[in-house]
């Protein structure tokens, strides 16, 4: 098997043990305090009904929402199968870990109805949108994906 797949599927376990976890030992809506100084990392049970960063919380969409996020995973998973030679390691890993970000929080909305949230920064009353392991996967890939066109780009014109 595939380096980026390994490390895809191992994000994917890990998202979905890490909210198991929280949701066997953090009652819902309730906070446990991770480190205090200011009260910067806390695990924070929530459900996030909306979109990313909790847009759109409770609209109804949620439905739309999940068929529309299994048809763009889809499509990206055959893009993804298709074109894996084309594509540099970086690339690999990146889409990988999309899928496997987007997959997760498909799950729980699935099985939950919302994406379940917990990974909550900040300090004091200025607080980071409460995320999780899944997002983290997405966002990172997306600025990883931004920085190889922009380096390729870079090459390109040099």
């Amino acid at each position: 098997m595939k380096k980026p797949l390994i490390v895809a599927i191992s994000m994917l376990v890990l998202d979905q043990l890490t909210k198991y976890l929280v949701n066997s030992f953090v009652s819902f809506g309730d906070t446990v305090n991770v480190v205090s100084m200011y009260d910067f990392f806390s695990i924070t049970n929530i459900r996030n009904t909306g979109t990313a960063f909790g847009v759109f919380q409770g609209q109804g969409r949620n439905t739309l929402f999940f068929i529309f996020v299994s048809l763009l995973l889809s499509g990206l998973s055959l893009w993804l199968y298709k074109n894996w030679n084309k594509l540099n390691k970086l690339q690999q890993y990146s889409f990988c870990l999309i899928v496997a970000g987007g997959l997760g929080n498909l799950i729980d909305r699935l099985f939950h109805g919302a994406v379940v949230d917990f990974l909550d920064f900040g300090i004091n009353s200025l607080r980071w949108p409460a995320f999780n392991i899944a997002d983290s996967c997405i966002s990172v890939s997306v600025c990883l994906v931004l920085a190889d066109m922009l380096i390729k780009r870079n090459q390109v014109n040099n």
